[in-house]
């Protein structure tokens, strides 16, 4: 029989216990991103014409607490980094265990690098405009900041600038998770006062009735011309469709909670395992839910559901992009925290609103690959990858995994600097690796080494609904749950808005690399006389 040390590569894993229940939740509600709704209430508007932003939230997030509950009896059932590839390779597969986790991990990481341009252009130029228009009105595009602005979004500065925010964030990450859940805690304060200053502003400012004032003497165009303008290109302006908005709740509202899951995937550095499962993961979608459903209701009481949605039909990605000629923003997307100053003559609301975005995201994208960075060192851990990356320092920092991912970010972001859509549908993946999770909560009871385990966990994991156990149940749940999302989010390729080819882009980077990496791993180790399939029959050390 082989000796411990032969089964993995050593005895204890070396990350070391230090992260809390509360910095937990600080963490899984800051990942994706506290304050991309204000992103995402032009680009819902483009893929689902007809939406009402303000019913979204509740069933949105409500939808994701299936997938949570099924992630909080698994993190208490095996308290591992690594979350899904651990669950299913002790379970029911090491191949699709590695599958789910891959997808996860990849996304999150390439979202990391993706986002910090986001930080650049959504948040930090979109202060430096804001004063422009204070400043010059119709004539802001003049202004040395809406200059600077112009500069930093060019691909060469934007890298130039990406790359230094994504090596310092990484090197916060390396410095611990300590250092890391600071960080997450610096994102949520940012957020809400990014979230609070917005609010206030509309209030403060005057409603909709400012806006359309200050819009019509400060903008070069009236906000009637715009409304007529998208009505003319024949843009569903004032027609809201209930089945529609419940699809674009279902999708990008619920898509902007996916990453509080990660909380998982770092649960070999939590103390209380079960507290901050469900502190964190719980906790996490009730303050989603709360956040965007009183910015949503804002937004649109300050500005009108009328104007997002003409403002989408001719923005950046939008079906009326470059068709008007009284567009008064060009290229420039027409942010939420930026569109404050049309409303507000205090400009400090546009620019600390603004400010906040750049911060939070900033820390999203921490985020978004400390998770995935965890996988990556339980993948090595396991010798699926070059045990290398399983190294940490004297602090229990895995250090090569976090350069790894550093590496991998880096590469995402600037290609999608020059090639901005290809990984746009990577998030198909996620509900993939979702409804593959779910399989892992209906098929844990049921199986030897998922019995196994079920039997040695803690109360909580083994109680039932009559016979049923209630993981099975939450599988079924989440199952169901990566399936529908995965449809909606097809919806706009049944609708021919958006190009075949990122589906297949997904499959052969998201989907199909693990199993190829995987039987490659595999293969070689029994060359090599490395008992492989030995280790899969236990949870690793802590």
């Amino acid at each position: 029989m082989a000796k411990p040390e032969e089964v993995f590569i050593r005895r204890a894993s070396g990350l070391v216990r230090v992260i809390g229940p509360w910095d937990a939740l600080a963490y899984a509600f800051m990942n994706p991103g506290i304050m991309y709704c204000f992103l995402y209430i032009i680009w819902t508007h483009q893929l689902y014409p007809g939406v009402d932003m303000r019913w979204t939230a509740f069933p949105g997030v409500g939808l994701m607490f299936f997938p949570a509950l099924l992630y909080i009896w698994f993190s208490i059932a095996m308290p591992r980094s690594g979350g899904e590839y651990i669950w299913g390779s002790r379970t029911i597969s090491p191949a699709w265990g590695f599958c789910a986790c891959w997808g996860l991990s990849m996304v999150g990481i390439s979202w990391a690098g993706t986002c910090t341009g986001w930080a650049i252009w959504w948040g930090l130029n979109m202060a430096f405009r804001a004063i422009a228009v204070s400043e010059l009105g119709p004539l802001a595009a003049t202004h040395p900041l809406w200059k600077l602005a112009d500069f930093l979004d060019q691909p060469g500065p934007t890298i130039v600038l990406g790359t230094i925010l994504i090596i310092s964030f990484f090197i916060i990450m390396w410095r611990g998770a300590r250092a890391a859940m600071i960080l997450s805690w610096i994102g949520v304060i940012t957020a809400t006062i990014g979230h609070i200053a917005f609010d206030v502003g509309v209030f403060t400012g005057g409603g909709f009735s400012a806006f359309v004032e200050r819009f019509n003497a400060l903008s070069g165009t009236t906000y009637e011309a715009v409304i007529e303008a998208a009505k003319a290109g024949g843009w569903p302006v004032g027609i809201y469709i209930p089945s529609v908005t419940l699809g674009a709740g279902i999708t990008y509202v619920a898509l902007n909670t996916l990453g509080s899951t990660y909380t998982a995937n770092i649960m070999g550095e939590i103390k209380e395992v079960r507290k901050a499962s469900i502190v964190a993961m719980l906790g996490a979608l009730i303050l989603f839910m709360t956040y965007w459903a009183i910015f949503y209701n804002i937004a649109y009481i300050g500005f009108s559901g009328d104007f997002w949605a003409a403002a989408a039909y001719f923005s950046p990605g939008g079906a009326g992009e470059g068709t008007w000629e009284g567009w008064p923003f060009g290229s420039v997307m027409p942010m939420p925290n930026f569109m404050l100053v049309y409303l507000n003559p205090n400009v400090a609301y546009a620019v600390v609103s603004s400010i906040g975005f750049f911060l939070c995201t900033y820390a999203s994208c921490m985020g978004m690959a400390f998770g995935p960075v965890r996988n990556i060192f339980a993948w090595a851990f396991d010798r699926v990858i070059p045990t290398f990356f399983a190294k940490v320092d004297k602090r229990g920092s895995p250090w090569a995994a976090v350069l790894l991912g550093a590496i991998i970010a880096e590469g995402f972001f600037i290609l999608q600097i020059f090639q901005p859509m290809w990984i746009a549908y990577s998030i198909l993946a996620w509900f993939f690796a979702w409804a593959v999770v779910g399989v892992f909560g209906i098929l844990f009871y049921f199986v030897p080494r998922g019995r196994a385990i079920f039997e040695r966990s803690p109360d909580i994991v083994k109680k039932r609904i009559g016979k049923v156990p209630i993981i099975t149940i939450w599988g079924v749940l989440c199952f169901i749950v990566g399936v529908l999302l995965d449809y909606y989010m097809l919806v706009p390729f049944f609708q021919g808005l958006i190009s075949p080819l990122y589906i297949w882009i997904t499959i052969g980077f998201f989907i199909l690399p693990p199993f190829i990496i995987y039987y490659i791993s595999r293969y070689y180790h029994i060359k090599k006389g490395i008992p492989m399939d030995m280790q899969f029959q236990e949870i690793p050390p802590d």
